[in-house]
């Protein structure tokens, strides 16, 4: 419950103190001597008409009665225990009034006298009293709530405790079992945690509870009734959200009605306003447009465009932004990596020998125009579990089979090498697809969901029968060999002359170093027929690489890693009309697949039939194949993109909700289950799934809910933040938007916006960027640059190669190439200035911005700042960052006068050109580009406002 200030003057207060006769004995009078106090500090918010958190204190029955979350909010008899009294003392969180001066403690003694003159009811007096889950929610649940749910809520559950119901509390955690023991406070943990009896004492890390509050918690503990057991049994057996079917959820009525715009909004503010919390501001139209151009397409947006956006800001002007986007195909090209990371895509293979998978660039532009078509989702799903089956998909279905091939072939060989494919295969459909947690089963019973041990291997014998690997596949007519023919023969030929000069020169160069040696060569054991000697006896009398310079020794070393057998992308199937997909073996109908033991190969138990997952269907019974032709996987992936699969769009939903908002709705959005972090909006999560479903299963339709509420276009800051954070520190409620920094890939290509070079061209085999060779030495792998042209294409399209990760992406939180990447870090650490400040990609790239800007903008200093500042960050610079950076760039230490003009030839120039650049290749833009790489290394143009 939350109440809200209103000024009471002193002379107000010694009047009702006068008049209660509170400095005598006289018996306080409820109408007389609290009613007035309540109305003056309280009946703002908690009237019939405005009930917050559905507390009325008009009367003293609507006080016994309470609220809706925490009960009544007096206890006849015992002001000690009444919640009123705790929360105006602060011995409650939050202390009320709300944002006010708390109440004098002649008032509250005062209010405290009314209530224990009170008669307390018939069933309250002596031993006989029965605790009740509204005595629970009263006495107890605030307390836990304020001292325990930081470490045992649902979302975050330590030790698998959780203290927000009864019936979790019964259950207690995983390794210690329940917390309360009923009727017994001193043998239960929870008591002898709490008073330190038991270690550790708790809250761990924090304040002790006082022992007056856990004695409220233990008298609750032995008066309660032993019927809550059963009845905390038979709930925990009931089947709950997330495998309860999804319906459509009555949109709920909110009393600030004007600030909804969609009903995500009804959704959201109906949760903050029983919680008292009002959402931050709108963020600012600039704010706006950059949040929704970085959500959609990974870019920022032009000057021109943030320009022509801020003369009509209106909300038609708004959505035909959404649209144009979602049109865009750069939005495939950003939507398509967030499905990469959790395919766990790479160009590589994986493990010590990672040798590369030169077709499944097919794959990664295969989900690109999956997105750039909002390819109705149940279909992509079915494609990438089954295209072979469904002959209308044809080859494009096909090619979503890579999603099954993408696991990290580690060196095992044998039944150990399948079980390793086949372990990967179900654990990465469950949790992708379904956010379940499946593989946990794998060795035994899921100890949170109730996943049996057998439904693990039910679902593996779906797949048991598919082998994955290359196979011959002509390109069709969305594929860049088709698309753009030209590109691509050039393409072509250029990388197989780029391959024979590789091992051209690599021959030559050998063979120079080999006449070399013959010089020096003599025979290991001289004889009289010497003339006669083989080759091979003639040795070299000192170390071989004695004849070598520095250089020929490192170009010895990139020559063995460009032509070594492993770890190598240097071949010549990039551009061959092939694709990895997977097949069934001709006797997939009589593959058998067992439970194993522990999941160990060696052990197999009982056979199992392809099965679904019982907690769905409720049965173990295997389905039903006669008559199926073609895979058994259709069954699989028509059972997974069904509407009666309760997981599917939920977890769908959730997940284009986190790429917006940088947090999903459920905080783990490939676990579900009991031990992921379940959510406060389950409603809006359903909703969601529902519209989801009803669309056609259509992204975009997803996207335009989500991008035209006002949750998200809220502020990141709140002007009550910290009085906010003490109800809501993880923000669960979403009263303010949390801090969002863009991708490492958007980081990357974004410098090449703003510079003016990136290459907009799309599909086709991956690009090479930049080599570094005592980096790339230590992953056992080299390249030679592609083209610059080529270096300067998206991101995404970069070669992935697991064993040697591009460093920029990698330090700013990249995903992990070597499993599915369901949430990307957030870290702030030091490595990332040394990247993006001292980096050759980012000296590059400020010097071809200082070009762009010289040749859009002129010669003017001024000009050339307020440029600088419009492909940055979109927007002008304000006074003092003009007299800044003119001072900067002039080396005057101030801002040149008003008119002055001055030429680059005058500009002092700063010399400190970065790895790989000399004073001569900085030229007379060297300040400029100074400026600019300052500029690509605010966290404005890093972060989103």
């Amino acid at each position: 419950m939350k109440w809200r200030a209103v000024a009471v003057s002193l002379g107000s207060i010694l009047a009702i103190l006068a008049g209660s006769h509170i400095l005598g004995e006289s018996p306080v009078d409820f109408e007389r001597d609290v009613q007035p106090v309540l109305q003056e500090k309280c009946l703002a918010c908690h009237t019939a008409a405005a009930a917050q958190s559905g507390l009325v204190m008009e009367s003293v029955e609507a006080m016994l009665k309470g609220g809706e979350k925490s009960g009544p909010s007096i206890l006849a008899g015992d002001s000690d225990g009444s919640p009123l009294v705790q929360h105006l003392r602060g011995e409650l969180e939050p202390r009320m009034p709300v944002g006010g001066d708390p109440l004098p403690e002649a008032q509250i003694a005062l209010i405290a006298k009314w209530i224990d003159q009170m008669a307390p009811p018939a069933n309250q007096d002596g031993a006989g009293q029965i605790a009740s889950s509204q005595d629970f929610e009263t006495h107890v649940k605030p307390l836990l709530e304020q001292n325990c749910e930081a470490c045992h809520g649902t979302q975050t559950h330590q030790s698998g405790l959780v203290v927000e119901t009864v019936t979790a509390l019964l259950k207690g955690g995983a390794i210690q079992g329940p917390a309360i023991v009923v009727g017994n406070s001193e043998e239960s943990p929870l008591i002898q945690r709490l008073r330190g009896t038991r270690s550790p004492r708790m809250p761990m890390n924090g304040q002790p509870l006082s022992e007056e509050q856990i004695g409220h918690i233990a008298r609750w503990i032995d008066q309660l009734d032993p019927a809550l057991v059963a009845e905390a049994a038979e709930d925990s057996t009931k089947t709950k959200w997330p495998w309860t079917p999804v319906t459509q959820p009555e949109v709920p009525a909110v009393r600030n009605k004007e600030w909804v715009r969609n009903p995500i909004d009804a959704f959201m503010l109906a949760k903050l306003e029983k919680q008292q919390l009002e959402p931050a501001e709108a963020v600012s139209p600039r704010g706006l447009l950059r949040r929704l151009y970085f959500g959609l397409i990974g870019l920022p947006p032009t000057p021109e465009v943030m320009e022509r956006f801020l003369a009509d800001p209106s909300p038609e002007a708004y959505r035909q932004e959404v649209e144009n986007l979602l049109a865009d195909s750069r939005y495939g090209e950003h939507w398509g990596r967030h499905w990469l990371d959790l395919a766990r895509y790479s160009d590589t293979r994986g493990g010590a020998i990672d040798d590369p998978q030169p077709h499944l660039w097919r794959y990664r532009d295969y989900v690109i125009r999956a997105f750039n078509q909002d390819r109705p989702y149940d279909r992509f799903i079915k494609e990438q579990l089954a295209g072979d089956a469904f002959r209308a998909f044809g080859d494009e279905g096909k090619l979503g089979l890579g999603f099954l091939g993408l696991w990290v072939k580690v060196e095992a060989s044998g039944e150990q090498g399948r079980r390793n494919y086949m372990t990967d295969v179900v654990n990465t459909t469950s949790s992708v697809f379904m956010g379940l947690t499946l593989g946990c089963a794998q060795c035994h019973d899921h100890k949170y969901d109730p996943l049996p041990q057998a439904d693990y291997f039910r679902i593996e014998a779906f797949f048991s029968p598919i082998s994955f690997d290359k196979q011959d596949m002509a390109f069709h007519q969305y594929e860049m060999p088709l698309q753009d023919p030209e590109r691509w023969e050039a393409r072509k030929e250029a990388w197989k002359n780029h391959l024979e000069k590789i091992k051209k020169n690599a021959k030559a160069f050998k063979k120079e170093i080999s006449d070399r040696q013959i010089e020096h060569q003599l025979l290991v054991n001289p004889q009289d027929l010497k003339d006669w000697a083989h080759a091979d006896q003639k040795k070299i009398p000192f170390p071989k690489d004695t004849l070598r310079t520095a250089e020929e020794k490192e170009r010895s070393r990139r020559i063995e890693l460009m032509t070594g057998r492993f770890a190598n992308p240097n071949v010549d199937g990039y551009y061959d009309p092939k694709a990895y997909i997977v097949r069934d073996s001709p006797l997939q109908h009589n593959v058998a697949t067992y439970v194993l033991t522990g999941g160990n190969w060696r052990l197999r138990a009982e056979q199992v039939q392809p099965g679904f997952l019982s907690a769905i269907t409720g049965n173990s019974d295997p389905v039903d194949m006669d008559g199926l032709v073609g895979s058994r996987r259709q069954l699989l992936a028509k059972w997974i993109a069904n509407r009666e699969n309760p997981l599917t769009a939920r977890v769908m939903v959730n997940r284009i909700w986190q790429y917006h908002f940088g947090k999903g709705l459920v905080a783990t959005p490939s676990d579900f289950g009991s031990n992921g972090s379940g959510t406060v909006h389950q409603d809006l999560v359903d909703w969601l799934a529902w519209e989801f479903m009803e669309s056609g299963w259509s992204i975009k339709e997803i996207h335009r809910l989500i991008l035209d509420s006002n949750v998200y276009a809220l502020s990141m800051v709140h002007d009550r933040s910290e009085e906010y954070e003490k109800v809501d520190p993880n923000n669960r409620y979403l009263w303010v938007r949390d801090p969002f920094r863009i991708p490492a890939e958007s980081l990357r290509d974004t410098i090449l916006a703003v510079s003016g070079k990136l290459e907009p061209a799309m599909g086709g085999p991956p690009f090479f960027p930049e080599e570094n060779l005592e980096q790339m030495a230590r992953a056992g792998t080299w390249w030679i640059s592609s083209g610059q042209q080529e270096v300067n294409r998206r991101t995404v399209y970069m070669i992935q190669s697991r064993s040697y990760p591009i460093p920029l992406i990698k330090v700013f939180d990249g995903p992990n190439l070597d499993e599915s990447c369901v949430v990307r870090g957030n870290t702030t650490v030091t490595p990332q200035v040394f990247s993006l400040f001292n980096g050759k990609f980012p000296h590059r790239q400020s010097q071809a911005m200082a070009e762009r800007i010289v040749a859009e903008a002129g010669s003017d200093p001024l000009k050339q700042v307020v440029r600088a500042f419009q492909l940055a960050f979109q927007r002008d610079p304000s006074p003092a960052e003009k007299t800044r950076s003119l001072a900067f760039l002039t080396g005057s230490g101030a801002a040149p006068e008003q008119g002055e003009r001055l030429s680059l030839k005058q500009v002092s120039l700063v010399r400190n050109g970065g790895p790989g650049h000399t004073d001569n290749e900085r030229g007379e833009t060297g300040s400029l580009a100074d400026l600019c790489l300052i500029l690509i290394n605010m966290n404005e143009f890093v972060y989103l406002e």
